[in-house]
C-alpha cells in the first residue's frame, strides 16, 4: 500500500514514509539497518531486540536506530 504525504513516521531525525503495518524489524530492513549490535527507540523508550518483529510503529513515531560498536 503507497503512503500519502501525511503518513510519515521520523527515524533518525529525517522524515521517513510510514507503511501500515510496518514494525521495527521491516523498518530496520527496509533501511538496511542490519548491525549486529543496534539500540532502538521508539517514541523515547529502548524497545528489545527480542520485540522488534512484533513492535508495531504507526505514523507519526519517532523511531531512533543506533549502532552501538566497539573502539579499541
Amino acid at each position: 500500500m503507497k503512503s500519502t504525504s501525511s503518513e510519515m513516521i521520523t527515524v533518525n531525525n529525517s522524515p521517513h514514509p510510514f507503511t501500515p503495518g510496518m514494525t521495527i524489524k521491516s523498518l530496520l530492513e527496509e533501511k538496511n539497518y542490519v548491525f549486529p549490535m543496534i539500540i532502538v527507540k521508539l517514541n523515547g523508550k529502548i524497545v528489545e531486540d527480542a520485540d522488534f518483529e512484533v513492535t508495531a510503529v504507526n505514523d507519526g513515531d519517532v523511531v531512533m536506530a543506533i549502532h552501538v560498536f566497539a573502539g579499541g
